[in-house]
């Protein structure tokens, strides 16, 4: 090819023709043109795959994140469980002296809570280098900012009104229960014993403690649970996308397969009481009880 532009040159010179010269011209620039896009091809190649190396090290974190996260929910979740157990005893005059004595959580049944804060590095990254994500991931985007913002942070909000309510419970205490610094001992005084047993205002408390923790905190827990679960099995079909995303949640979720659950669908009644809807609506399994606002459901297994 050089060769043939110099002889263009060549013959131009020499007055044999402006054709030779222009077909040359014409070569020489789509070969520029050419090399030129085929740069750009392979820098945007180099680009893109560095864009892609970089989205995937920042899916990682993200998804070590969630696994962290999910830890705290599931422990969290099995405490509120456990005293929950003990609040409804409590609550129901079920609680013997005997007990009191033999079991101590009894009396520190008001008295704890957990400061807790959710990890969320991998996700900030996300959203500080968004650039390196296609559009591919908008689905995933719109979830992790609604479980962040939205369920996080409702939970970290009421664990600190929890933490509020237990903090003043436990300062009139120390200042009218002459007992309460044996509690922190580990000891307790017949009159502990009595003040929980017949105290009509430390029944309140606790029901107030059971309003926070039971009523408010266990149901968003168990929400954020299954949608942290439903994100990282999002996330295992980026960056596993061989493997099966929800095999880390065997037993507790699994795909909602509509095929099979469209047999189900209907009208039920709960206890012969509360009857509810089990319906697909938009791709997606709901329920709702009579005359309020469906939810989207998750099975935990595939039975009916």
């Amino acid at each position: 090819m050089p060769k043939l532009f110099r002889k263009g040159r060549f013959n131009f010179f020499k007055g044999k023709g402006i054709g030779q010269y222009l077909l040359y011209v014409l070569l020489e620039m789509v070969l520029v043109i050419a090399g030129i896009l085929i740069a750009l091809e392979i820098n945007n190649g180099n680009e893109q795959e560095k864009n892609e190396e970089r989205a995937f090290a920042i899916l990682q974190e993200v998804r070590r994140d969630l696994r962290a996260n999910l830890g705290i929910i599931t422990a969290l979740s099995e405490g509120l469980d456990q005293r929950d157990s003990l609040i409804n005893r409590v609550l129901l005059d079920s609680v013997s002296v005997e007990d009191y004595r033999s079991n101590f959580a009894y009396a520190g049944l008001i008295m704890a809570y957990n400061s807790i804060s959710f990890q969320d590095n991998g996700f900030q990254s996300m959203v500080r280098q968004s650039e390196y994500f296609s559009r591919d991931y908008d689905s995933l985007f719109t979830s992790l900012t609604s479980l962040y913002e939205d369920q996080y942070g409702l939970v970290e909000t009421m664990q600190e009104r929890l933490g509020d309510h237990v903090i003043n419970t436990l300062e009139r205490w120390s200042l009218s229960k002459p007992w309460f610094y044996k509690l922190s001992q580990g000891k307790l005084s017949e009159e502990a014993i009595s003040y929980f047993m017949e105290d009509p205002l430390y029944l309140n408390a606790v029901d107030i403690y059971r309003t926070y923790s039971s009523v408010n905190i266990l149901p968003s827990i168990r929400n954020s649970r299954v949608t942290t679960s439903l994100a990282i099995s999002h996330l295992n079909g980026f960056l596993e996308p061989k493997g099966d995303p929800f095999a880390e949640f065997a037993g507790y979720l699994i795909p909602t397969d509509l095929e099979h659950w469209a047999a189900d669908t209907g009208v039920y009644v709960l206890g012969g009481l509360i009857p509810f809807t089990l319906a697909i609506e938009e791709g997606l399994l709901t329920m709702a009880q009579q005359d309020q606002a469906s939810f989207q459901v998750y099975p935990q297994n595939d039975s009916t």
